[in-house]
């Protein structure tokens, strides 16, 4: 009878969660002999900022470019590592009698994108370096990729001055519809000659991505040398071949462009940010891969011996910007509550939320804050875990399960993006990458957790 009756009283507290007057509302539906203790607790968590030196670097975008926070003074630093893709089987280039001196007019790289972050003015400068070692499909590659690993070090092959909007374009061009704002790098035109002469001599060079990177182009590193207060925002990067046709004279364009089915990753670095980790007003989250906060929970208050735990809510609120610029850094849209001990897996597995060790929630800009209404499951799983293990190890103590598990009651808040299928069901969860950067209440302030918690009283 006791089971039964605590199922329909768990449902029956879900439903008013809201109202902190629930102490007499077990003993209402339940007989005589059996009464149910409803408990509502506040108890604290602890957070302080985490330093994160990389984030999996696999994505759609790359970045390219520099920006000093004016509110932190901290500086961020991107640059990147392209390889491109070959259509399996088609035709790369035209017959050789179609190429007026089988060979190109204008080998380059254009950085196509749609957003940038910061000042359209700034004169920024890249360099383009060659690799000579590829990136290895099915390793996890990291935003503290050192390149000096993978690309020539005799020199870059190509330098490149540029704003994000290209002033050199007339109004009506830069106002069109259809413009789709870039940065052109030109290359050595011996690379496009090169490639026209393979193709001719190896056509199986260029059956399949695998085989171009492998045999013709193993990739470029574009890296950012000089300029401050823009960063790009990179939806593609192209690699064109350009040619002339032999009888009209006309120019014609072979084209290979980076994306996820290659490997294309991102180069980032955050400086000046050990005065952000130390302070102890706030903790921060800074994107990308530059500072999470981590959260200390307080399971062994909550796990009150013979309580069921019902709900555990918390609450992170965001201070505002302290200081009034032009270019602030955006808010994290989606966070991520993650084990610490699972954070690293969790994106390499490209695993989803299963809200026991991973929750996440969106920014409520209403209230200025990120709410997760429940996580009472994962308290719970964290103390259960610890109690298996010391059943499995009867000669051990919590203390010695602790000093082996440091983390087993830290979780950590990750700013994140996720991608949707059609239906609008989330299919991935991933790093945000952009810039981004706030203050959340906490490190000497603590907070909440507002527990709802049930038992059986004996009369």
């Amino acid at each position: 009878m006791k089971k039964s009756f605590i199922y329909i009283l768990i449902a029956l507290v879900c439903c008013i969660a809201c109202d902190d007057n629930t102490g007499t509302l077990g003993n209402s539906i339940t007989p005589g002999a059996d009464s149910i203790d409803i408990k509502t607790r506040t108890y604290y968590a602890t957070t302080r900022s985490l330093a994160v030196d990389s984030a999996l670097g696999k994505t759609g975008k790359v970045y390219l470019g520099r920006f000093t926070d004016p509110e932190t003074d901290a500086i961020f630093e991107a640059d990147f590592i392209a390889q491109f893709n070959c259509a399996e089987g088609g035709t790369v280039f035209p017959p050789a009698d179609s190429i007026k001196g089988d060979s190109a007019v204008r080998t380059e790289l254009r950085l196509f994108f749609t957003t940038f972050f910061g000042d359209s003015t700034n004169t920024m400068g890249a360099e383009v370096y060659k690799l000579q070692e590829t990136l290895q499909e099915g390793e996890k590659y990291y935003t503290n990729i050192d390149p000096s690993q993978y690309y020539d070090p005799a020199g870059p092959i190509a330098r490149q001055v540029y704003t994000a909007i290209d002033y050199t374009l007339e109004d009506s061009e830069l106002e069109d519809a259809e413009h789709y704002a870039n940065v052109c790098i030109s290359l050595p035109n011996e690379i496009g000659n090169e490639m026209i002469k393979l193709y001719r001599s190896n056509p199986e060079f260029f059956q399949n991505a695998t085989s171009f990177i492998q045999n013709v182009c193993s990739g470029y590193y574009v890296k950012s040398t000089h300029g401050d207060g823009t960063v790009l925002y990179i939806d593609q990067v192209a690699l064109n071949i350009h040619f002339q046709h032999q009888r009209t004279d006309s120019i014609y364009v072979t084209q290979f462009v980076g994306s996820e089915e290659v490997l294309q990753t991102n180069r980032f670095s955050n400086q000046q940010v050990s005065h952000l980790i130390a302070d102890s007003s706030c903790t921060y989250l800074k994107t990308p891969a530059g500072i999470f906060t981590e959260v200390t929970l307080p399971v062994d208050d909550i796990m009150i011996e013979g309580d069921s735990i019902n709900s555990a809510k918390i609450t992170f609120t965001r201070y505002n910007n302290a200081t009034d610029t032009r270019y602030q850094f955006g808010t994290p849209q989606t966070l991520l509550m993650v084990r610490k001990s699972e954070m690293s897996t969790f994106f390499e597995k490209n695993k989803l939320t299963d809200n026991i060790s991973s929750y996440y929630t969106n920014y409520n800009g209403v209230y200025n804050r990120y709410e997760y209404s429940n996580i009472a499951r994962l308290i719970t799983h964290c103390y259960n875990e610890r109690q298996q293990w010391l059943q499995e190890n009867s000669d051990k103590t919590e203390a010695d399960y602790e000093a082996a598990h440091p983390d087993w009651n830290k979780v950590v808040l990750v700013p994140v993006t996720t991608i949707q299928d059609s239906n609008k069901n989330i299919v991935s969860i991933r790093h945000d990458l952009s810039l981004n950067s706030t203050r959340l209440v906490g490190g000497d302030d603590k907070i909440e957790i507002k527990v709802i918690s049930s038992s059986f009283k004996e009369e």
